[in-house]
């Protein structure tokens, strides 16, 4: 580990892998390093800044292809009566997720070409992130560019499988029309109450794992500023918290009638409520 030069190989057999070639070298070494392993062996960057600068081109990547596909989903009738932001936004959370992007880096077997154990890390193989590798990867291939989206939006298309999956737009409608367990909330307090919530989210912990900086949310749930008693969920991150939080809401509003004011001790007990 005294030469950086000796990880080259292993950042050769990517290239390979993704087909792209870095100018700048030390570029993709920072790209596939991460903070875990940075500590480890301090004179290694880390790929967290790339991470960042990545999930924003990815999101204006995606941005542009949908907005290319809108017009051939405009005049679907299941989708006529909503809004251009609307259908765009949700396919863009929906689809283009770090779950869909760690399924990506599974499919390809990304972190296992990326790290050598031996060389890097001992547990790199259990910590490894495959979203944060590829964000790392997209921003490093838009530096290496010079800012030209065009090979960052190339390695997208090719890497992440988006063509093809943009133009199925039964996934597509599907994804739209599916309503999440936030919507489904939402909607049957507008179906029975006639009145539509207002519904935070109130950050309980943040726990980060400082090994490979990974955080696990705990959320609560506030409904019309009423916080629900022991009613929480829990994700790597916001969304996915506020997910379970919400299915868990549902499922006690459900038992006493969508009627705020009728949870009490009983209500709590029967649904082991701390």
């Amino acid at each position: 580990m005294n030469n950086q030069h000796n990880l080259y190989p292993n950042l050769t057999e990517l290239e390979n892998m993704i087909g792209y070639s870095f100018n700048d070298k030390h570029l993709g070494l920072k790209a596939i390093t991460t903070r875990a392993c940075s500590r480890a062996y301090p004179h290694l960057p880390d790929n967290q800044a790339l991470e960042f600068l990545g999930d924003a081109v990815l999101s204006l990547v995606t941005a542009e292809l949908l907005y290319e596909k809108w017009p051939h989903l405009k005049d679907r009738d299941t989708l006529c009566d909503m809004t251009p932001e609307g259908v765009m936004t949700k396919i863009r959370q929906e689809v283009v997720n770090n779950q869909y992007l760690t399924e990506c880096a599974i499919k390809h077997d990304l972190c296992q070409k990326i790290y050598d154990e031996k060389t890097y890390y001992t547990d790199i193989a259990d910590t490894c992130r495959g979203s944060d590798i590829i964000e790392s990867l997209i921003a490093a291939i838009y530096l290496d560019n010079k800012k030209d989206l065009a090979p960052a939006k190339k390695f997208i298309l090719r890497f992440l499988d988006l063509s093809t999956l943009l133009n199925n737009e039964k996934i597509l409608i599907q994804v739209v029309t599916t309503k999440n367990p936030k919507d489904i909330l939402i909607h049957k307090f507008q179906e029975l109450i006639k009145h539509t919530p207002t519904i935070d989210y109130p950050v309980i912990e943040d726990r980060l794992n400082k090994i490979d900086n990974t955080h696990h949310f705990v959320l609560g749930i506030c409904i019309d500023e009423k916080l629900l008693p022991g009613i929480t969920g829990e994700g790597k991150n916001k969304l996915e918290a506020q997910y379970e939080a919400a299915d868990k809401a549902y499922q006690l509003l459900e038992d006493i009638h969508w009627d705020l004011s009728k949870i009490n001790k009983a209500t709590i007990e029967k649904h082991n409520i701390k």
